[in-house]
């Protein structure tokens, strides 16, 4: 495996991330000295969170390696949610229009995170947990609370890779050169069980909060929301079925469960609403004030709110921040900035009823902009429409129509250019990406309870997302309806936060081929009265057109593993590469 090597590495939180233990000519650094105090090992813990929680959210600026996901864009570019149109050279450009392949040509994979990185980072993981009975002055309770952090990102990054390739090679400690370095796949169901054995092993030994100075390290409830993600990624339908979505004859047991069972379902309920119980009684909950706006935009971009219980928090230290060059719509890298129509039509009006819009007949921006206005504040915290001064930063200048849309962003507007996570954030040029929120656990048992055919409790959790975004509650009670209307609630409440590309296979929607990953990927395009645009005035109409064809093949349902390690022979490769 790329990771296993003689080396004790540790990456540095630093945007060049040199190894922190790979010992420098004239430097004393060791395992031993890194471990010697509590105050040193600070450093190899922050290193572990960081490279833990980065896979698959976001990379470096230029970062050319892929160590962490598609260089230069991020999964809403491929997973229908945005539009990436500009620059044939980025990876979301290429895989939404050919698709993931194992080498690009170049012998570097294009997948959607970085399959090599996750060993290295659970590596440093291992490294920390075995280590840490070293500190002197550390008490045995503080130790055991380390370990149990290094366990649950260990899982986490399990979950990642389990949700993304199945089964895969599970490594229970650091490797060293006289170890078997070449581990094979395991199965779906052990990998599944490593996941959750890893999470009830540490939930005891973690605490329900911190001092301030620690605040966003792991706690109970991460552990229990860790699991609670994997099973319910294991309850759909992509791994919970007899027969896999491509025959990789006997080595079928890597993607599939080999049986439909009702019973994970159950599963997945009973860890969703464990980790809700910790939330309500922890003072985590869905933030719901009845300003529908305030409480979205709060919940999604204020860090430390009440409603996240882990987020990414770190920036890499040059050039501002790879979150703020890749999300943020006064950036040119992040070139997925604009909203797709198969997103935008997710969204309700604020009444709860469906919008209509254009079709490819040009109509009156006008329309455009009266209808935007009707929407759901949902949508009005996560995009900002053009012409329009942004609903997430009233009355700030630097959000304003003339600052968003006129300069480098024309011809580029899309349905909405993306504003979430910057709600009242001013110029502020960073932000904490939100890995678990407490919503996720009230559609994770919306869902299971609706798949277990028991709809007034899947009801009870979805309406405490719907009225918290100012919406009426539903009341549909037959499975087919009301499992669509839940797949809906997580495609507005968890836009751009890494979700939907995963939801959308997991679940096997119908038309995965048309519009939603593969086949017509519809946006909006606008004419204009001049040479440049930002006020209504300057608009003149809008069309719904289509603006290329996405690739699509059951292939893609899992990433593909790097050839170079497949061609070692000890990985067996996913179906379709």
């Amino acid at each position: 495996m790329i990771l296993f090597s003689g080396v004790l590495l540790l990456i540095a939180v630093s945007s060049c991330r040199k190894g922190f233990l790979e010992k420098p000519q004239g430097s004393d650094t060791t395992v031993d000295s890194i471990f010697s105090s509590s105050e040193k090992v600070q450093y190899a813990i922050a290193q572990a969170y960081t490279q833990s929680l980065a896979i698959g959210i976001t990379i470096i600026p230029w970062d050319w390696n892929r160590d962490y996901c598609m260089r230069e864009s991020t999964l809403d570019g491929i997973s229908g949610e945005n539009m990436p149109t500009d620059f044939d050279w980025e990876d979301a450009w290429i895989v939404q229009r050919s698709g993931m392949t194992a080498d690009d040509g170049s012998g570097v994979p294009r997948s959607e995170d970085g399959f090599s990185f996750n060993y290295k980072a659970i590596r440093q993981n291992y490294l920390v947990k075995e280590n840490i009975s070293k500190v002197r002055d550390m008490s045995e309770g503080e130790k055991a609370q380390v370990r149990a952090e290094m366990k649950v990102l260990t899982a986490y990054r399990y979950s990642e890779m389990f949700k993304r390739y199945g089964g895969v090679p599970i490594v229970e400690k650091t490797l060293n050169i006289s170890d078997t370095l070449n581990i094979p796949r395991a199965s779906l169901q052990a990998t599944l069980d490593f996941i959750v054995k890893l999470c009830d092993e540490a939930v005891d030994s973690l605490p329900d909060t911190y001092p301030d100075k620690w605040k966003g390290r792991i706690t109970k409830g991460v552990a229990l929301a860790v699991k609670a993600e994997a099973l319910i990624y294991a309850a759909r339908p992509l791994f919970n079925t007899a027969a896999p979505y491509m025959d990789l004859g006997s080595h079928n047991s890597f993607i599939c469960f080999g049986s439909q069972d009702v019973a994970r379902w159950q599963q997945a309920a009973d860890a969703a609403k464990a980790a809700l119980d910790w939330s309500l009684a922890s003072g985590y909950h869905v933030l719901n004030t009845g300003n529908p706006l305030d409480d979205f935009g709060t919940a999604t971009s204020t860090p430390g709110n009440a409603e996240v219980l882990l987020a990414y928090k770190y920036q890499w230290g040059n050039d501002v921040g790879a979150l703020f060059f890749l999300y943020n719509l006064h950036t040119w890298v992040g070139n997925a900035n604009g909203m797709s129509f198969t997103q935008l039509r997710q969204f309700y009006k604020a009444d709860g009823s469906d919008q209509v819009w254009a079709d490819e007949t040009p109509r009156p921006y006008s329309e455009y902009y009266s209808k935007m206005q009707e929407m759901e504040p949902r949508l009005k915290a996560s995009v900002q429409a053009p012409g329009i001064d942004a609903w997430s930063n009233p009355n700030d200048a630097y959000w304003n129509s003339v600052n968003c849309f006129q300069s480098g962003n024309l011809g580029r507007e899309e349905c909405g250019r993306r504003a979430k996570f910057w709600y009242k954030a001013g110029t502020r040029e960073w932000f904490e990406f939100p890995l678990y929120r407490v919503a996720e656990f009230y559609l994770d048992l919306a869902e299971a309870y609706n798949e277990l055919s028991q709809p007034a409790q899947a009801l009870q959790y979805l309406n405490v997302i719907r009225q918290r975004a100012g919406l009426p509650n539903v009341v549909a009670t037959d499975q087919d309806a009301l499992r669509k209307i839940i797949q809906r609630e997580w495609a507005i409440e968890f836009y751009q936060e890494n979700h939907r590309l995963h939801d959308v296979k997991h679940w096997k929607l119908p038309d995965i081929a048309d519009g939603v990953i593969g086949g017509a990927k519809r946006s909006f395009t606008f004419t204009y009265a001049g040479s440049s645009a930002a006020v209504p005035t300057d608009f003149l109409t809008y069309a719904n057109v289509v603006k290329y064809n996405g690739f699509w093949n059951p292939s893609q349902f899992l990433c593909p593993f790097p050839a170079s390690e497949v061609n070692k022979g000890y990985l067996v490769q996913n179906p379709g590469y």
